[in-house]
């Protein structure tokens, strides 16, 4: 199962900033069918500030996940829409309107709010990790 982990499957890899501040790095971009059908199910263990990114997606789940996640859904500009964190094992989440979803670790996004603009820039392997 190790071999589906989404940092195998995903391309690129970056930086979520809400309203400036670092809250996800690294972030997993998961933009195929096949990097977004997998997500999180593969990974047993997340990084201190590591998260997937998953575009195009409006909703998730949580069945069959093997740690506790929070969500930011974001629309087309990246005004969050909605922050469903923490998502309990086993629900589903969405919004109306979100173009992408990041997530992260249960309790990442403490003080994000709909409103807050995310952003994205390049990370590579050295860069600091999200500050949490």
């Amino acid at each position: 199962m190790q071999r589906l982990r989404v940092d195998r499957l995903s391309g690129a890899t970056r930086r979520v900033e809400v309203d400036g501040r670092a809250v996800v790095a690294p972030c997993h971009v998961a933009t195929s069918p096949l990097s977004r059908a997998v997500g999180l199910l593969g990974t047993a263990h997340l990084g201190p500030g590591e998260g997937l990114w998953l575009e195009p997606c409006a909703s998730v789940h949580t069945a069959f996940l093997r740690v506790p996640i929070g969500c930011v859904f974001v629309d087309a500009h990246g005004v969050v829409l909605r922050v469903a964190d923490p998502l309990p094992r086993w629900r589903v989440a969405g919004a109306r309107g979100a173009r992408a979803v990041v997530e992260a670790p249960a309790g990442t996004f403490a003080g994000v709010r709909p409103g807050d603009v995310v952003t994205t820039t390049p990370w590579t392997a050295g860069d600091p990790a999200a500050e949490g």
